[in-house]
């Protein structure tokens, strides 16, 4: 029972951490130039051609946790004002009415 409620929150935050993703991704104020290293990036991870090759113990779960970590990436690298906004709007949730720039 506990293993299912940590694996439920682990799931609500990577939604959250997702949504985020996506409304940085189209606000104007965050750079092109990181917006398209970051989707080159995750069409890599994704793509059929398996550059990267598999990490063995993991399987497919590496490219996961790669996309995961990109996404990572992408947030810290976003102009901090932008993050915080949507941070404190998703804390106070507003994430509904904000509009990206």
């Amino acid at each position: 029972m506990i293993g299912l409620l940590i694996r439920m929150k682990t799931l609500w935050a990577l939604r959250k951490q997702a949504a985020r993703v996506g409304r940085l991704f189209v606000d104007q104020r965050v750079p092109m130039s990181l917006k398209m290293l970051t989707g080159l990036g995750a069409l890599l991870i994704m793509s059929p051609v398996d550059l990267l090759g598999d990490i063995p113990v993991l399987g497919m779960v590496d490219d996961t946790l790669l996309l995961v970590a990109l996404a990572w990436l992408f947030v810290r690298l976003c102009p901090p004002a932008v993050v915080a906004e949507y941070t404190a709007a998703a804390q106070a949730g507003r994430l509904k009415n904000i509009t990206p720039r």
